[in-house]
């Protein structure tokens, strides 16, 4: 009885895992289908990592809520693989808004990587961490040298992990 238990713990373990991996990869096949639509940032948070020792330098969060609502952004994903960043309508007069679009793209997702290609030229990937019917949060990391604002040296290149945070509008 003993070998009978210890034969079906296996089968067992190995039965959960697969059907781990099937829900995972049934997620990821539905991205294309939930990011479609607009996303509206709300936080941002970027870490700042010497590029010899990988030590953090600067922790930065920034919320776009309340008072700071005028500069969040928006992401629009279209169903057919175009979309477009700009910032949030502002009103001008009684009934005229205007906004500003800084980027029309075209985008894929594999896997867990949404890559946005710009009308323009340039294309940056970014990993999709969450991504709900809700919620969305995107990752990305580069080297970059950095402004005087950060109080860090101007003439260094850093690596930089943006993590951006939107909820579906």
């Amino acid at each position: 009885m003993k070998k009978i238990y210890l034969l079906f713990i296996p089968v067992l373990l190995s039965v959960l895992q697969c059907c781990k991996k099937d829900h995972a990869a049934q997620v990821k096949d539905q991205y294309p289908k939930l990011i479609t639509g607009t996303w509206k940032s709300y936080r941002q948070n970027i870490k700042v990592y010497d590029i010899s020792s990988n030590g953090l330098l600067k922790d930065s969060t920034n919320d776009f809520t309340g008072t700071n609502a005028g500069k969040s952004w928006l992401e629009i994903y279209n169903s057919d693989g175009t979309g477009y960043i700009t910032a949030p309508p502002r009103k001008i007069s009684a009934n005229v808004y205007a906004t500003d679009t800084t980027s029309y793209l075209s985008y894929t997702i594999l896997g867990n990587n949404l890559t946005l290609k710009q009308n323009i030229g340039g294309t940056q990937t970014k990993s999709i961490i969450i991504l709900t019917q809700t919620d969305l949060e995107l990752q990305s990391t580069y080297t970059s040298v950095l402004n005087a604002g950060w109080k860090l040296d101007i003439n260094t290149s850093y690596k930089i992990t943006e993590t951006d945070y939107y909820n579906h509008q």
